[in-house]
């Protein structure tokens, strides 16, 4: 059993959890995951079963889109709704919400939140978090191709809050760019909700619910699916077992050039080939 499996993560689960859960029901130990979702996080994560864990650096780098609902005048420790209160601001007058977002469109620099599993020293921030340590964080280039609101502002016990999409780069902490709009507006400001709806071209209206997996309600995605933006081709048999064995290959034998390449064998990954001096070298081969 290999194959890409998008699941629809309910709140309360880690993502590790949910991948120990398949492990247990498809009795499979090789399973991995393309990117984190806090456990009060809700929406896609893409599974990879057996050798598709072989495919996660191929898909960490893909653009992912969120619905978030932030609240402007109070911020919170975890910069979510999960952790202590460590600020308040009433919100009495009307806030320029639609202005603050655009704002924050485009390329720029962003500070990791203490807690997270991003790792650092050798150390997870998380665990230092835990032990109350704060440490100076390397902040990491990230866009933001779309932020818009798409709720009214509402505004109640001296807070306001509304629903916004993001669609943004790997990497992005939309919990912090929760409190950057806050920033922004002058208050403090923390993510109420989060709601993951795609990773890249997977989207969370084909993923299934662990309960469908437990029925055997689902379907695995061909591993083929990671690379709609790089040409695929089939080889003639004469060269299939060159490719098993890994052996470099030209671009008169490949028939393409690109550099990186994705062969098929009877509509199924085979191998990954990247462009090295002229020549193409085999990334990663499945035998």
């Amino acid at each position: 059993m290999n194959g890409i499996l998008l699941i629809n993560k309910p709140s309360g689960l880690s993502s590790h959890d949910v991948v120990g859960k398949l492990r247990k029901i498809l009795n499979i130990k090789k399973i991995g995951h393309t990117g984190t979702l806090d456990p009060a996080a809700t929406g896609l994560l893409v599974t990879l079963i057996g050798t598709a864990t072989k495919l996660s650096p191929y898909l960490m780098d893909n653009d992912k889109e969120y619905y978030g609902e932030v609240i402007i005048g109070i911020a919170t420790e975890t910069e979510d709704a999960e952790g202590p209160i460590v600020a308040v601001k009433s919100v009495e007058k009307e806030l320029f919400v639609d202005v603050a977002l655009k704002s924050l469109l485009g390329k720029q620099m962003q500070t990791p939140p203490m807690y997270s599993a991003v790792k650092q020293e050798g150390k997870k921030l998380y665990q230092l978090a835990r032990r109350g340590i704060e440490i100076e964080r390397c902040p990491r280039t990230i866009t933001v191709y779309r932020l818009e609101r798409t709720t009214p502002v509402i505004y109640e016990n001296n807070t306001a809050r509304f629903s916004f999409i993001a669609k943004v780069s790997k990497g992005t902490y939309i919990r912090t760019l929760a409190v950057d709009i806050g920033k922004r507006l002058g208050f403090p400001a923390y993510l109420a909700g989060l709601h993951r709806r795609t990773v890249g071209d997977y989207s969370v209206a084909d993923a299934f619910s662990l309960e469908a997996v437990a029925s055997g309600d689902y379907r695995l995605l061909n591993m083929l699916t990671a690379f709609k933006e790089y040409p695929v081709i089939e080889l003639p048999h004469e060269l299939i077992d060159k490719v098993k064995s890994g052996q470099r290959l030209s671009a008169e034998e490949l028939g393409v050039e690109s550099d990186m390449i994705v062969i098929s064998e009877k509509e199924n990954l085979l191998a990954i080939y990247q462009k090295k001096n002229g020549r193409y070298c085999a990334a990663r081969v499945w035998n």
